[in-house]
């Protein structure tokens, strides 16, 4: 399979770290012009900078996609840079783990915004464009807490569960429109995810768990599918996990 993205502009959001930052690598060294995204200035900015380094086209654009008139700068500067988006990687999420009675309002809002309502306010922004040229792709970093409900993970399976019925519909108003909409929904990653929040640095279950290149193979593998076809759901589970 042809794994070039030679002439297409993606958006990356949640670059700074983990699985954001070696997908923005992946796409840099697939020929794909990339505009990495997070709050973390100094982080994005040594992303784009390797990329560039390596041969390829990168700017950095520090944004809270949690608030509407950060995503419409974001928008802005990568029309201004690039004239279009072709791919779009809701990628940006967080969660705090435990039992229900230890999660906070804020804890809820805090995972409901950063994964579900980014994703809604990135589409939103950037879908139109893709609709006016019958062309695009949008990709959502969901995980197995959104095809399953598991323990200690209420709010966060809620919001997963919600990005990928919303990643649904969007297939059934979109397709024929000419653009692919695809779910990576992986199990546990080795990255900074959740260190904090419910993971401990230096667990020795994180050593089992999959290198954030290969979920960014997995994206890779969905945005470079053949002109008629498209993968809607990749599921990934570490061997250290069952189903």
């Amino acid at each position: 399979m042809n794994r070039s993205l030679t002439d297409n502009v993606a958006v990356v959001t949640g670059a700074s770290s983990g699985i954001g930052r070696a997908t923005a690598y992946a796409m840099g060294e697939a020929g794909a012009q990339v505009v990495v995204t997070a709050r973390r200035t100094d982080r994005i900015e040594e992303v784009a900078r390797r990329i560039n380094e390596a041969g390829g086209q990168a700017i950095a654009v520090t944004a809270d996609v949690t608030n509407a008139d950060d995503v419409d700068r974001l928008y802005d500067v990568a029309i201004e840079a690039f004239g279009r988006v072709d791919i779009l990687f809701n990628n940006a999420g967080v969660s705090s783990y435990g039992p229900l009675d230890t999660i906070t309002v804020e804890d809820y809002d805090w995972m409901m915004n950063t994964n579900m309502r980014s994703s809604f306010l990135c589409t939103r922004r950037f879908l139109p464009d893709m609709l006016v040229r019958q062309r695009g792709q949008i990709c959502f970093l969901a995980s197995v807490a959104g095809l399953k409900g598991l323990p200690n993970e209420t709010v966060y399976c809620a919001s997963k569960f919600a990005q990928v019925g919303f990643a649904q519909a969007l297939d059934y108003e979109t397709r024929e429109s000419g653009i692919k909409v695809s779910v990576v929904a992986p199990g546990g990653v080795h990255t900074e995810f959740a260190i904090g929040t419910g993971r401990i640095e230096g667990d020795p279950a994180l050593d089992a768990m999959m290198e954030p290149e290969d979920i960014a193979e997995a994206v890779m593998f969905a945005l470079t599918q053949p002109e008629k076809a498209r993968t809607f759901l990749i599921g990934m589970r570490p061997m250290s996990e069952p189903l």
